[in-house]
């Protein structure tokens, strides 16, 4: 059986393109790891609208966003883009709605994971759940 030559130039082509398409890709999803913690909020920073607080766990650690009274936000740190470089995300001091990866660039919204503008991470960063389980305690999971 004699394949043509326009079909070999195609799987070629195709090859090459899945091989040069993954090339300079640093967006690799980051692993699951189970979490399952609870806080109690009058502890750290989480007692206010806005608060901010950083917790072992996760790939990369995790970091709790309070938007209001009853809402959390809970991401892993670890950067979509880079983490296995040890990318991290943390606060961006400029803007308090938007997660930074100082050594990629990549940012990230803090109401939804996902990346913003021209960041370099195109994948969202891992979510996690973040309940309040009574009016002091935050429980994070997955």
């Amino acid at each position: 059986m004699k394949v043509s030559d326009s079909v070999l130039k195609c799987v070629v082509l195709g090859v090459f393109c899945v091989v040069f398409s993954a090339c300079g890709e640093n967006n690799q999803v980051v692993p699951h790891t189970d979490v399952n913690f609870s806080v109690s909020i009058y502890t750290n920073n989480l007692i206010h609208v806005g608060g901010v607080e950083y917790f072992t766990g996760g790939v990369g650690g995790i970091v709790v966003y309070r938007l209001d009274l009853t809402t959390f936000y809970a991401y892993d740190r670890a950067c979509s883009y880079d983490w296995q470089e040890g990318g991290r995300v943390e606060m961006d001091s400029s803007n308090s709605l938007m997660l930074i990866d100082y050594d990629c660039g990549s940012t990230f919204n803090i109401l939804n994971g996902y990346p913003l503008g021209d960041s370099k991470a195109t994948k969202p960063l891992q979510s996690y759940e973040a309940i309040l389980i009574d009016d002091a305690t935050l429980r994070v999971f997955n």
